[in-house]
């Protein structure tokens, strides 16, 4: 327990109460801004890079005891010098041993050599391995140990089911305004189901903060019953298949399936004509993608745990580098004022009823793709496509790229990673889409130039226009419009995926694998991983190009030897022998100190380079088997689906892809008379994939946890 306590990531234990100031700002006005943002610490920043810290016990020795005017005292007089930090990525064991080697009680946690994340303290560290090692000295005395390990995950469980069923009254109310009591009732038995649940578990469990695994099976385990209780309005109204009775077991697998899809924001469905449905179930299909996407129902925990307990789950929820404070802003505000702006854009411009518009643009801005009406997305339209392709963008960017744009300070400077990132991910659809248009056969002389007229005519109806050889081809616009689909992982379609050329439907495959930016409602491994493997990759291949022989440092001249003689050589015989014996002791101790801080220093050096060498070959392993488990999963049970239903092994890898990316573009093999079995599969791919594989590895493998 003590060793897996050590292991932890640092940044569990790491809080905000600090501030950052220049390094010429005035004590008084230093002491001020702390005050008013109830700070403990001052990182001074030199150049916009931070060189030193000041805390309480400085400020009062070196300023108030020595009767120093404050306004006249600057910052970079008495701070503490160089400053010692540690990465995002450190453990309670580095952070403890950076201390212990520095002698220092803080650390300021930084990212790429600039950016303050936090600060974590020997108190905080001290408290979390005194409460590890007090369970473990406990344990054998606990009665329901395993009801005792679990009560927090089901506790917050409690929490989450309830707030949930509040979010899904919005279309309970809806329904009834419109006097659809069916669909309304439907709604309020998940609404009711939701409740009774949370209470239940709130009752038998306890509110408390979780560890990364509690947490990791926390948030799982929140989307299976959110799928589970988010598909009785399904089972109620059966909106698959009204003319033909089903099993009860195949509407539930077809229940589970939706709804799993909707709070996946996978958008995969089975509900062939959606605009069939009373306007309410048509507002719930798509509102469970805007309630699972942006995770509105975690947001409830920020009410009830500060914010340096909520670390553990806001890593696994995709909160990234933002503070939850920030990460509720960009969703509650940020993203709300996107969906109303996008939904008065498609009322007024693209012509659009205020429930479809308002339906669509919570499927594009979360990366969904249910349609509330098949006809909606169409080339008869481009202005709505237009707004819906503005919707996939928004979704696929990073959550704090939104923060940033519209914070008080210029984030994109300070924020370089996420900048090359964003870039990247604009260059990789830049590049796909004539890749894309010449491999779907959009420059095959065989087309008949009608055909491009009868398409267009046609809307969603391409299959008209096709090549020689049958294969359904593209033009320029639809190619476009599908990469950003593909890459956004939204899955909007309007062509006829099945019928593409084998390398055209691969070159979505590899677009979906791929996927969006980290720390977005984007789903597939994403772009972030690539660059970071990417840089290490370069950085190791730099490294052994380079020379690494150096000649070993020359001592430090402290000049004591020197300065001990030349005293010795002109003074007074007349004065004390035991001035000169007293004046050389002092100066050999200044010396031996010199020496002993000098070494400390290497230690501490080559400590932080070994952690470094540690952290990145950590790094770069997770990445390679996050990477190969997608593509070993998809192809597994694309392999398996292919078998099951007959289907071709690339439209089975297209479909299993699809799901596990939580992109939801489909090659004709998902509908509702899919046998059950596949359709559990594809499910399942869709709650591993919401979470990129990690959550899993976390609740099962405690390496990944460290």
């Amino acid at each position: 327990m003590q060793n897996d306590v050590l292991e932890r990531p640092i940044t569990s234990y790491m809080n905000r109460l600090y501030v950052v100031l220049d390094e010429n700002t005035n004590v008084a006005s230093a002491v001020r801004q702390m005050n008013s943002q109830n700070a403990e610490t001052i990182i001074v920043s030199k150049n916009g890079r931070p060189a030193g810290i000041v805390t309480d016990s400085d400020i009062l020795d070196q300023v108030v005891m020595k009767g120093e005017d404050s306004d006249q005292v600057f910052l970079k007089a008495i701070m503490s010098k160089p400053l010692v930090t540690i990465s995002p990525r450190g453990t309670i064991r580095q952070a403890l041993q950076l201390m212990r080697i520095n002698q220092v009680k803080r650390l300021p946690v930084v990212a790429d050599g600039s950016e303050v994340l936090g600060i974590v303290t020997q108190v905080a560290l001290a408290n979390a391995v005194r409460t590890s090692v007090l369970e473990k000295t406990f344990s054998h005395y606990r009665s329901g140990m395993f009801t005792e390990k679990y009560k927090p995950i089901l506790g917050n469980l409690g929490i989450l089911l309830q707030f949930s069923g509040v979010l899904l009254v919005v279309p309970a109310f809806i329904g009834a305004a419109l006097g659809e009591s069916t669909s309304a009732t439907g709604i309020l038995f998940a609404v009711i189901g939701l409740s009774f649940a949370g209470f239940f578990l709130t009752h038998i469990g306890e509110k408390g903060p979780m560890n990364l695994k509690q947490a990791s099976i926390f948030i799982v385990s929140g989307f299976l019953l959110l799928s589970l209780f988010g598909s009785i309005p399904y089972i109620y109204l059966d909106p698959f298949r009204p003319s033909d009775e089903m099993s009860l077991s195949s509407l539930f697998v077809n229940s589970f399936f939706e709804s799993a899809s909707g709070f996946t924001t996978t958008g995969l469905s089975i509900i062939s004509n959606p605009q069939d449905l009373p306007k309410s179930l048509d507002f719930y299909h798509s509102y469970t993608q805007w309630v699972g996407g942006l995770s509105f129902m975690y947001l409830v925990m920020i009410i009830f745990f500060p914010e340096r307990k909520l670390n553990a789950m806001k890593s696994v929820l995709g909160g990234g580098m933002l503070r939850v404070k920030e990460l509720l802003i960009t969703i509650v505000v940020i993203f709300t004022a996107y969906t109303i702006i996008l939904v008065l854009a498609m009322v007024f411009v693209g012509q659009t009823d205020v429930l479809n518009a308002t339906a669509l643009v919570f499927s594009s801005i979360t990366g969904g793709g249910f349609l509330p009406d098949t006809d909606l997305i169409s080339p008869l339209h481009p202005e709505r496509m237009t707004f819906v392709a503005v919707g996939m963008i928004l979704s696929a960017l990073p959550f704090a790229f939104h923060y940033y744009i519209f914070a008080a300070k210029s984030g994109l400077r300070e924020r370089r990673t996420i900048s090359l990132e964003v870039a990247v991910f604009f260059l990789v659809m830049a590049a796909s889409i004539p890749i894309f248009y010449v491999l779907a056969g959009g420059l095959d002389n065989t087309i008949d130039p009608a055909g491009v007229a009868t398409a267009t005519a046609e809307g969603s109806d391409s299959s008209n226009r096709r090549s020689s050889s049958g294969d359904v081809v593209v033009d320029i616009y639809s190619a476009a419009f599908h990469v950003l689909s593909s890459a956004t992982t939204t899955g909007f379609q309007y062509l006829n995926i099945q019928s593409l050329s084998p390398v055209a439907k691969m070159s979505l495959i590899l677009l979906m694998l791929v996927g969006g930016t980290a720390f977005s409602t984007a789903g597939g491994i994403k772009i972030g991983r690539f660059v970071i493997l990417y840089q290490e990759l370069a950085k190791k291949a730099k490294e052994k190009t380079t020379t690494t022989a150096s000649s070993p440092s020359p001592p430090i001249a402290t000049g004591s030897t020197s300065t001990s003689t030349s005293i010795s050589s002109t003074a007074n015989p007349y004065r004390s022998s035991e001035f000169f014996e007293g004046l050389q002791e002092h100066n050999q101790k200044k010396q031996i100190d010199a020496e002993e801080e000098k070494i400390d220093r290497q230690k501490a050096t080559h400590f932080v380079k070994r952690v470094k060498v540690t952290t990145s070959k950590k790094i770069v392993r997770e990445i390679l088997l996050v990477i190969s488990l997608y593509i070993s999963i998809s192809v597994a049970t694309g392999y398996i689906i292919s078998v099951v239903t007959g289907s071709s092994l690339e439209d089975a890898l297209f479909e299993s892809v699809s799901a596990i990316s939580t992109a939801g573009l489909t090659a004709g093999i998902t509908s509702v008379d899919l046998d059950p079995f596949s359709k559990l599969i594809l499910a399942a791919n869709m709650i591993v994939g919401r979470f990129e594989i990690i959550a899993i590895l976390y609740i099962f493998f405690s390496y990944f946890r460290k």
